[in-house]
């Protein structure tokens, strides 16, 4: 991609306040699934260099609700919500970890929290169905 000298410019000085430093890899030992918890090794924390916090996720299925199991869920229901609890995890990770001038640039945990779930759960649930067309063709 050839950027013109002002873009090249404006893209610069918006990479010098940018940092990531988050990355995946397999690792050996797995992440456990529960009904309403994803739970793992300690993973690295986004604001104290090397500092771990606990790897949990907790999430309650989208087909329960106050404890009440809205419908008899299949293995499609089950796999879609652990994967659900998966990109929640992950994205949850990745914004704490993109950081402008050394704070998240859509923090987790601020104001806009209950939407980035709702966001990501929407995601989620798309990219199951894509999973189980795949599964099914």
């Amino acid at each position: 991609m050839d950027l013109s000298p002002a873009q090249e410019a404006v893209f610069e000085k918006a990479k010098a306040r940018v940092s990531h430093r988050l990355t995946f890899g397999k690792t050996s030992q797995s992440r456990g699934f529960l009904a309403t918890e994803l739970l793992g090794p300690a993973i690295p924390d986004a604001f104290k260099d090397g500092a771990v916090q606990a790897g949990e996720w907790q999430q309650t299925p989208e087909f329960c609700m106050n404890g009440q199991t809205l419908e008899e869920p299949t293995e499609q229901h089950w796999l879609g919500h652990c994967l659900s609890m998966a990109i929640n995890e992950a994205v949850h990770e990745a914004l704490e970890h993109f950081q402008v001038d050394g704070q998240p640039y859509l923090n987790p945990h601020g104001k806009s929290e209950a939407l980035i779930y709702i966001h990501v759960n929407q995601l989620a649930a798309q990219l199951a169905e894509l999973a189980e067309e795949e599964e099914s063709a």
